[in-house]
C-alpha cells in the first residue's frame, strides 16, 4: 500500500534539511539533516503545501527517532509531488527519477490519498479553540490535523501545549488512555492541532 511518495533527497545542507514545523516566523525551527551522504536520503511525500512539502522519514521512522514526519523544500526533491497510487505491489514508485502521472497521478497541493485510497484535501489549519489551560510535552510526538489523521508538524519535550480545558482530562473527567488524543495549541509550531496523549504526561495521570 502507497501512502507516500517515495523520493530522493537532491543535496546535503541547511537549505535541504528536514524542519519539525512549517518554517514560519516564530516557529521554533529544529530540524534534522537529509541529502545523499545522510541516512535521509529518500523520503515520501505525503502531502505539499507552498513551497514545502510535508514528508516520512521511512530511516527515522525504522530506528525509532522521533520525529520522522517533517517539511522540507519541494525544490531539493527529484519528484516533489504527492501522488495517488494504485493498491498493488508491483510496479513499485520509484525515487531516483519521477513516477509517470500515467502510473501515480499527481496530486494539488494539500491533496493526499487516503487509508482508503481516495484522494482528501488535508485541512493544515484546523478551527482554534479557546486556551484554557496549558500542559508541558513529555516526549517528542507529530501535531496532527485530528485523531489519527494528517501529520501537520510535531511538538518537541519541554514545549508548552496549550488546551482547551483548564485541566488535561477527558469530558468524564478521567485521565486519557495514551493512544488518546488532545487538542491544543502549539505555540512553538504555531498551530492548533491534536498531539496524542502518552506524550503529554500530565494528561495520563491519575
Amino acid at each position: 500500500m502507497h501512502y507516500t511518495n517515495k523520493t530522493k533527497v537532491k543535496a546535503d545542507g541547511p537549505a535541504c534539511a528536514v524542519h519539525w514545523n512549517y518554517p514560519h516566523r516564530g516557529v521554533n525551527d529544529r530540524t534534522w539533516p537529509a541529502g545523499p551522504s545522510t541516512a535521509s536520503r529518500i523520503v515520501g511525500v505525503r502531502y505539499t503545501a507552498g513551497g514545502y512539502a510535508l514528508v516520512r522519514d521511512g530511516a527515522r521512522q525504522r530506528a525509532q527517532t522521533a520525529p520522522w514526519w517533517g517539511w522540507i523544500r519541494k525544490s531539493c526533491l527529484i519528484d516533489p509531488v504527492a501522488r495517488k497510487f494504485p493498491r498493488v505491489a508491483h510496479p513499485r514508485d520509484l525515487a531516483n527519477r519521477p513516477d509517470p502521472n500515467s502510473y501515480a497521478p499527481a496530486l494539488q497541493q494539500r491533496h493526499a490519498t487516503g487509508g482508503d485510497n481516495r484522494v482528501k484535501l488535508v485541512d493544515i489549519t484546523p478551527d482554534p479553540g479557546r486556551k484554557r489551560g496549558s500542559v508541558k510535552v513529555g516526549t517528542t510526538g507529530t501535531l496532527r490535523n485530528g485523531p489519527v489523521k494528517f501529520a501537520t508538524g510535531n511538538v518537541g519535550k519541554g514545549w508548552v501545549f496549550h488546551i482547551t480545558r483548564t485541566t488535561c482530562r477527558r469530558a468524564d473527567g478521567r485521565p486519557y488512555d495514551p493512544a488518546q488524543w488532545v487538542f491544543g495549541y502549539s505555540p512553538d509550531a504555531r498551530r492548533w492541532g491534536w498531539v496524542q496523549a502518552r506524550h503529554l504526561p500530565n494528561c495520563t495521570r491519575a
